[in-house]
């Protein structure tokens, strides 16, 4: 009798547990939704909020207001989450709502923001051909708020003698040197990630996200962040967010309690598949679905836990949370880290979610392959065959920056970067692409030269007056060397720290040497803004002979010339070989010293030795 009381009493305790949700603690608790709020008149109207908490099985939802509809409550296991939709009507008045969540007899009522969207201003302006990108890894940059240098909670403490640690560099750096950045004539930043990193180790980076819709502590917040963006604005530039949908860091808390099953590729697995690189997989015809397989399901690193974009909840968290912030900060750009990597449906949905909210944004997917057909098969309306297209607009080109790699480096010849070029046929835009002689996983310009300075000041007139979008890589203006690995490639930048022996961000602080790096590329980026035919005009280009290389921009507007002499010595071109290129050209002026060539067909131009001369093409 006293084993069925028991029984008894036991199945009384469960049901009320069941129903009423109040015994044992097992109240509904809200910790955190995601997003945390959402606009009124966005394309994207329907909403999947991601609520994290504590026994949140079973429940139901409704606002208080029933305009906004709850269209449905999905169904988990885990009782830490549940995900809910809601369809958001383009009437409705910005506010705090109310949503109700229940269980039984028991209602949690949380707010739910949202606002009014922003309008007018530049913003999500996009990055084009006229567009020079300055990219900065944030921690080695510049610190502004040596306050927030050490926050214990995060983890990977600060310390500057080490290459893998923290070094202070933050948001409010930034902010202080977009003066730096406007004079010195770039027209847009590209930051490596800045949400949260709460890592043990190698933190700095910001490619391990422990939080995906928060700016890491050590590096700010995030109204400094949107304050960043406007203050970019003011001053003409433009900010081009590092987003990252294949993968987290190992500290997110969703590792040890995943929402869902196949949260993460492999999850769970004590030793998960690491990606073997097969990024040909995808093009190739003869390729079998293991290798594509590997590729996107793989993890990058073990550190580095694989996202399964193919999950549905993944899917809209990863779509939200990008349309999240260019929304909330007025960003311009994308560029979209380990590209091949991620699932190529997925990433193609996750673009055009993207693009149909902010017609005018561009988007760059990091691809790091050397040969041009791999690149080109990923951009938008490829002429390869696809199964469906990548809606991706924008690429890096790593084949022109492997021609800088083997220029500088080994000695190659100008013909490296006329046969790259000489393959724009393959792809869709070839002028869309983001080109680069080195970037945050690259050794140096300055170091690949071995410190020819020079060379180096070629390179960077090769970069800028040629196809595509350039990016500049911090401290390049200065000649910064760096060595192979990471940590010393990224050095800090003389002068952005506390305590430094000289600041390179002024003249005065910079070596003579650096000095003339930096005004060689001021006044090739001022050449830029200056002349559209930079950012429009059709490259004609001839095949390198006696060591100079001459090509043409023609624009809409005005019609340019540049002849890179990589020779020792002074050089005369025969005009006769360009004429075709330029019918009716009665002038050359050199955009640098002003001198003027009267063009016949007897006419010579001199180019100095190891120098590149930029010319205007006039009719008369």
């Amino acid at each position: 009798m006293l084993k069925k009381y028991i029984i008894h009493q036991l199945l009384i305790l469960l049901l009320l547990c069941l129903t009423t949700g109040g015994l044992f603690g097992q109240n509904i608790s809200v910790t955190k939704i995601e997003p945390p709020n959402w606009w009124v008149g966005m394309k994207w109207n329907t909403v999947q909020l991601m609520v994290y908490g504590e026994n949140l099985q079973g429940i139901s939802a409704k606002f208080s207001d029933s305009r906004i509809t709850v269209r449905e409550v999905h169904r988990v296991a885990n009782p830490a989450y549940a995900f809910i939709d809601i369809a958001i009507p383009d009437d409705l008045p910005p506010g705090n709502y109310p949503l109700q969540l229940q269980r039984g007899d028991e209602t949690l009522t949380v707010d739910y923001p949202l606002l009014a969207r922003e309008s007018g201003g530049l913003r999500h302006q996009g990055f084009s051909p006229a567009d020079v990108v300055y990219l900065i890894t944030p921690d080695r940059f510049a610190n502004g708020d040596p306050a927030n240098d050490m926050v214990p909670e995060m983890g990977d403490t600060l310390d500057r003698a080490h290459h893998y640690r923290r070094h202070g560099g933050d948001i409010q750096g930034i902010i202080d040197r977009l003066d730096y950045l406007q004079d010195l004539g770039i027209t847009a930043i590209w930051i490596n990630p800045l949400v949260e990193n709460r890592m043990r180790r190698q933190s700095y980076h910001g490619y391990a996200a422990t939080d995906f819709y928060r700016i890491d502590p050590r590096f700010g917040t995030n109204e400094l962040y949107k304050t960043l963006v406007e203050e970019a604005h003011r001053r003409g530039l433009k900010i081009i967010v590092d987003h990252v949908s294949n993968h987290c860091g190992s500290g997110h808390p969703w590792l040890a309690n995943p929402p869902v099953p196949g949260w993460f590729n492999d999850q769970g697995a004590e030793n998960p598949e690491i990606t073997h690189h097969y990024k040909y997989s995808f093009s190739d015809p003869h390729a079998d679905s293991a290798s594509i397989a590997n590729t996107t399901r793989g993890w990058f690193v073990r550190y580095m836990p694989d996202l399964n974009q193919t999950n549905p909840f993944m899917h809209n968290y990863i779509i939200q949370n990008t349309i999240w912030w260019m929304e909330y900060s007025g960003l311009d750009g994308i560029r979209e880290d380990t590209y091949p990597y991620a699932d190529q449906q997925f990433l193609a949905d996750w673009a055009a979610a993207v693009r149909a909210e902010y017609p005018g944004t561009n988007i760059v997917g990091e691809i790091w392959e050397y040969d041009p057909p791999i690149m080109a098969y990923s951009q938008a309306n490829s002429k390869f065959p696809r199964p469906f297209d990548s809606n991706l607009p924008c690429v890096t080109d790593f084949a022109f920056g492997g021609a800088f790699h083997q220029y500088l480096a080994e000695d190659a010849k100008l013909n490296v970067f006329y046969k790259i070029l000489a393959q724009d046929f393959l792809y869709a835009d070839p002028y869309n692409l983001l080109t680069f002689g080195d970037n945050h996983d690259m050794p140096r310009l300055m170091f690949l030269a071995n410190g020819d300075a020079e060379k180096v000041k070629l390179a960077l007139a090769l970069l800028l007056t040629t196809r595509g979008i350039p990016q500049i890589y911090y401290g390049t203006e200065i000649g910064m060397v760096g060595g192979k690995d990471h940590g010393s490639l990224r050095k800090d930048f003389p002068g952005g720290f506390p305590g430094d022996e000289r600041d390179a961000f002024t003249a005065a602080g910079r070596t003579d040497q650096e000095n003339d790096i930096f005004n060689y590329l001021r006044e090739l980026l001022h050449l830029r803004k200056q002349h559209s035919a930079f950012a429009d005009g059709k490259l004609t280009h001839f095949p390198p002979r006696d060591g100079a290389y001459v090509y043409f921009r023609n624009g809409k507007d005005e019609r340019l010339m540049v002849a890179i002499n990589n020779h020792p010595k002074a050089q005369e071109l025969p005009w006769h070989h360009y004429t075709h290129a330029a019918p009716g050209a009665k002038l050359l002026r050199n955009l640098r010293n002003g001198e003027t060539v009267t063009l016949g067909s007897d006419a010579k131009i001199t180019v100095t030795g190891r120098q590149a001369a930029i010319f205007e093409v006039l009719e008369r």
